[in-house]
């Protein structure tokens, strides 16, 4: 492909879960267009608008803050000098009771 945004990663998958940490990892997308410079996290509660972001550099994996027993929409991309790459489908992710 051109010298251009980085394509679409795989969707996270999820390596813990826990009251207050959803911990995910994810694989670099198979275009990496003109190099990947790090990668945004977004997770939302499920049917809320409001979106919680995170950078992630150097790294393929990242700690979620979540509030316990909620359902969360997680989504990835890639981004680089040229801008950011398309949002991963999402990771869909209840976290656990709390007590």
């Amino acid at each position: 492909m051109g010298l251009g945004l980085p394509g679409q990663p795989p969707a996270p998958t999820t390596n813990s879960v826990s009251t207050h940490v959803i911990d995910i990892s994810w694989a670099a997308p198979s275009d990496t267009g003109a190099g990947i410079t790090g990668y945004n996290v977004q997770w939302q509660v499920v049917g809320k608008l409001q979106k919680n972001e995170k950078v992630i550099t150097g790294s393929t994996t990242a700690k979620l803050d979540v509030t316990p027993y909620t359902e969360y929409d997680i989504q990835v991309r890639a981004y680089n000098g040229k801008g950011n790459g398309p949002w991963s489908m999402p990771l869909r992710v209840m976290s656990k009771e709390s007590g």
